[in-house]
């Protein structure tokens, strides 16, 4: 693990004691899981590289994705909701490197590093506002809509960051993470056909372009004008 754990502004703060309480770190290949799905919530994370599916199974056993995690966020934060075990599964999606430490020294941790207790509150937000985006999306929009909001809000939030998570000034149309047509039908909330189905059309049309596993928007500006409300 990286020895500038005290120039990260998620750690501002703490004592160098400290410091090597987290300096835990661990690596993740591709597809292999953080934690499960009702495992004892025994530990916290940041993740410094790579990108992370957090994904929640229903009663009725259906599966739907909550949250991508990018660098510099917090994950498995369920012990700072006083939750004994984690609510969903998290599962890299590429290449991943993380940091780790036992619940036992978040209170003692958060006390001489605010910043993540305010990490923690942004991710709680973040879910908050994607669940309620989400909601109002499946309400009012069609499934078109849906996929290319879905689409363009995943351009701009995994712009390419730094282990701080500051944006390194990445652009262009790629989403730089793995991405089937499965996981866009859970996501904007379709089956698996509409989403297959809309997104052949938008490749017949030139908006996006033809990739395995990846979503590259050749065209933004027109799957902007499809995410915009119909007057």
């Amino acid at each position: 693990m990286p020895d500038q754990l005290s120039d990260q502004p998620l750690f501002a703060g703490l004592s160098a004691a400290q410091l090597d309480e987290v300096r835990q770190g661990l690596s993740l290949a591709p597809g292999e899981c953080l934690f499960m799905q009702g495992d004892p919530a025994g530990r916290f994370f940041v993740l410094l590289e790579g990108r992370l599916k957090v994904t929640q199974v229903t009663e009725d056993g259906q599966q739907f994705i909550v949250r991508i995690v990018h660098p510099g966020e917090l994950c498995g934060f369920a012990p700072a909701l006083g939750r004994s075990h984690y609510p969903g599964s998290s599962e890299a999606m590429v290449e991943s490197r993380l940091l780790a430490w036992p619940r036992t020294r978040w209170e003692p941790l958060i006390g001489a590093a605010p910043s993540l207790a305010f990490s923690a509150i942004q991710a709680v937000g973040r879910k908050l506002d994607e669940a309620h985006t989400r909601l109002r999306e499946m309400s009012t929009e069609e499934a078109g809509r849906r996929i290319a909001n879905l689409l363009l809000r995943l351009l701009r939030e995994s712009t390419d960051k730094d282990s701080t998570g500051r944006d390194s000034g990445r652009a262009g149309g790629e989403i730089p993470f793995p991405l089937t047509r499965q996981d866009i039908a859970e996501m904007s909330g379709n089956t698996l056909h509409t989403a297959s189905r809309i997104m052949a059309a938008w490749e017949s049309d030139g908006i996006l372009a033809r990739a395995r596993r990846k979503v590259i928007i050749a065209d933004v500006a027109a799957l902007e004008a499809i995410a915009q409300p119909q007057s």
